[in-house]
């Protein structure tokens, strides 16, 4: 934002985001996927492998992209049992390989058997927790050559998509796209293959919203929901689209997450 207003002829793209024309330079844009899909696939299969009812999530920070992944994951873990909770804790860093071992001793210890993670490198949660007997979930790339008897999917991006869209703009002199996003079904994230822990059962159930969600319009955040603190985020009737806003600019944690 303060580079771009000296360059004028050079695009500028960061992954994330929001962009506003009032107050943005034109040739600054954001892009990204909605990974939080595929955190709800996440869920679904720790709601399906689950025996304690307890699933964990070792996360950076509070911020919006990481609430929506957390919470994204405990309402597809819900959609097979609504009394699954879901313990998260912070390490406060994006790669703090210590914390990031404690956090995922502590949840198993919790009684959590499904983990997963929003942090720079997964390879410290995954390994970790499978070494305490626990499934794992991945998140960013496929992570189940380190985990492979205990790897269920997980959520990956696959940047190829909008970088080739982006680099065809501006080869092509089209407009500077400011603000773009997609998910499965335009292929900005993607799936990892699913692992030998995982039940023929538990795969059909993932597969069957998966199929919903590249046909478009599958909702996950809709109402009447609550927050950890009791309080209506979302009203009755209301459907938040994987496209709206409001969704990355989220500040709270569903009823069901303890942290």
């Amino acid at each position: 934002l303060e580079v771009a207003p000296k360059y004028p002829e050079v695009r500028f793209q960061h992954a994330a985001g929001l962009w506003s024309a009032d107050k943005h330079p034109m040739n600054v844009g954001s892009y990204f996927g909605d990974i939080g899909m595929g955190q709800y696939l996440n869920g679904i299969a720790a709601g399906q492998a689950s025996r304690t009812w307890k699933i964990g999530f070792v996360a950076a920070k509070p911020i919006p992209q990481v609430l929506l992944n957390i919470n994204s994951f405990l309402l597809g873990a819900r959609q097979v049992d609504p009394e699954i909770t879901c313990q998260v804790i912070f390490t406060g860093e994006w790669s703090l390989a210590v914390k990031e071992a404690e956090a995922t001793n502590a949840l198993a210890d919790a009684g959590c058997d499904v983990i997963t993670c929003h942090v720079d490198g997964p390879k410290v949660v995954m390994e970790t927790a499978a070494g305490r007997d626990c499934f794992v979930c991945g998140y960013h790339a496929d992570q189940s050559p380190l985990a492979p008897a205990k790897y269920l999917t997980g959520a990956e991006w696959n940047w190829a998509t909008p970088y080739t869209e982006l680099v065809k703009a501006a080869m092509t002199g089209q407009p500077m796209p400011n603000f773009i996003r997609g998910g499965l079904s335009e292929g900005y994230i993607k799936t990892s293959p699913y692992g030998p822990a995982l039940s023929a059962e538990a795969k059909a159930a993932v597969d069957a919203v998966k199929t919903q969600m590249l046909a478009g319009g599958y909702i996950i955040f809709k109402g009447p929901l609550v927050d950890n603190q009791g309080q209506t985020v979302i009203e009755s009737g209301v459907a938040l689209k994987q496209t709206d806003d409001s969704l990355e600019q989220m500040d709270w944690l569903v009823e069901g997450v303890a942290g």
